[in-house]
């Protein structure tokens, strides 16, 4: 990826954190609508229900959170496996999963506890992105596969 030169400078966006989940979420649907592959991994229940209508005919994969089984409708969208492994990030001093929606050139991060999302960030560097669909074939390896 070439960088482009701003007032003589090479400038770069490598991430966006959102000022608002409902912010990010509205993101996120858009470049869901637009996109062909798509990646998912340990998003809440919640999430995963509103995003279904916009996954139809997506090349998908889509990791559940630990203790969570598909339903028929997510199977009917493509494959889905259950993470065997605990995975969370520290926000604020506390304990809450961690998930993303990953994309070929942008991957969405997801901090959330129960049905509440705490944050929504975007990873916009495309290498940093790639990095993170290799970190779902990974996770997609080692989980639970329905």
């Amino acid at each position: 990826m070439s960088m482009p030169i701003v007032d003589g400078k090479y400038e770069a966006c490598i991430s966006t954190y959102y000022a608002t989940v409902d912010q990010g979420i509205a993101d996120l649907k858009k470049k869901l609508q637009r996109s062909r592959r798509v990646r998912i991994s340990n998003i809440p229940p919640k999430l995963l229900e509103e995003l279904k209508p916009l996954l139809a005919g997506k090349d998908l994969k889509i990791v559940l959170p630990e203790g969570m089984e598909p339903d028929e409708s997510l199977r009917k969208l493509g494959p889905v496996a259950t993470v065997k492994a605990r995975i969370y990030a520290n926000y604020a001093g506390k304990e809450a999963s961690s998930g993303s929606v990953s994309f070929s050139d942008r991957s969405f991060g997801i901090v959330w506890s129960g049905d509440d999302i705490h944050m929504v960030s975007a990873m916009d560097y495309v290498k940093c992105a790639r990095c993170l669909i290799d970190s779902f074939e990974a996770n997609w390896r080692y989980a639970q596969k329905w």
